[in-house]
């Protein structure tokens, strides 16, 4: 990427200003040149939603140099995929491309309205559209040429069902009580040392062997103290961060330490684990077809990429 596109993306993006601003400045502004068809600003500025919501996804931070160079290379990679499929043959549908046109108009309130959106963001009707095109005949050459390539067989299903058993699991649960010490927001460094030494002490008496539920229905704070601090089975993940990271440590019959999280100080009993059942292949069988396809066709696609990018002319705009 050349230097005056990097810090032109790398400014509107740190202060928080969407590639959309560059497109409003020159629409006509060229990003990038693959085997001498033009990539503009505006079309990197349509892509950069659809990135940022797909590292949102990933548990990642959408900005930055890394958001920058994945809408670009996004871009690329496209382009090559649109000019691999006219090399094929491959022309625009038009019914389908009219159909999502529509779709995208009707979810505004029409066409008029579209078009307002669009100058908003300093793309145009036209542009959209062309965007819509590459789009189409790429999908047509993944369903036609790409989809073909990753055909499944039985075994093909059953080995990825095996090797990815644990995607196939029923969630384990485990059956908890607690002794709970509640701690306020407003509680001072006395007040939630009291609080941890109380705590303290009923673990003392627990792993002594008192009866757990009865200190709980004598000493904990929580709302399920008169169940004798049962929590019932939950899944990973339903409690509180902090005991959740603990309870999934231990053995059935093993207390914990005192656990602090934002809602005071826990000792926990861990009464039972539930081992989820493996769910049987045919009754998951589309599921591991379509998970199988998917990641057949994203290597096909990967490797097509890599293969138009070996012959690729890619270059940067002169300035």
């Amino acid at each position: 990427m050349h230097r005056r596109l990097l810090c032109l993306l790398t400014t509107a993006l740190l202060i928080g200003v969407a590639i959309t601003s560059m497109a409003q400045e020159g629409s006509e502004d060229v990003a990038i040149i693959v085997n001498g068809s033009e990539i503009y600003t505006w079309e990197l500025a349509l892509l950069l939603p659809q990135i940022q919501s797909e590292m949102k996804a990933q548990g990642l931070d959408p900005k930055g140099d890394v958001v920058i160079r994945s809408v670009l290379q996004r871009a690329i990679d496209s382009r090559l995929l649109a000019q691999e499929a006219s090399r094929r043959g491959i022309v625009p549908n038009a019914e389908r491309i009219n159909e999502k046109m529509d779709r995208m108009a009707q979810g505004v309130g029409g066409r008029a309205n579209l078009e307002a959106d669009l100058v908003k963001s300093g793309i145009t009707y036209s542009q959209l559209l062309s965007t819509v095109r590459q789009a189409d005949i790429v999908q047509t050459l993944v369903e036609s040429e790409v989809a073909a390539a990753a055909q499944l067989t039985p075994e093909d299903i059953s080995a990825y069902y095996n090797n990815n058993i644990a995607r196939f699991k029923d969630q384990d649960k485990i059956h908890t009580r607690h002794i709970l010490f509640l701690v306020k927001p407003e509680d001072g460094a006395l007040q939630k040392q009291t609080a941890r030494d109380k705590a303290v002490a009923a673990h003392t008496r627990a792993v002594a062997g008192e009866d757990f539920a009865a200190l709980a229905i004598e000493l904990s704070d929580g709302p399920n103290a008169t169940d004798g601090g049962d929590l019932g089975f939950t899944a990973r993940g339903q409690m509180v961060e902090a005991f959740d990271e603990v309870v999934w440590t231990l053995e059935a019959g093993e207390i914990s330490e005192v656990v602090e999280s934002h809602l005071g100080y826990h000792v926990i009993k861990v009464e039972e684990i539930a081992i989820g059942p493996t769910v049987p292949l045919d009754e998951v069988r589309p599921v591991v077809e379509d998970l199988l396809r998917q990641q057949r066709i994203a290597e096909v696609l990967s490797g097509l990429v890599t293969e138009l990018k070996a012959s690729a002319d890619i270059r940067e705009p002169e300035l």
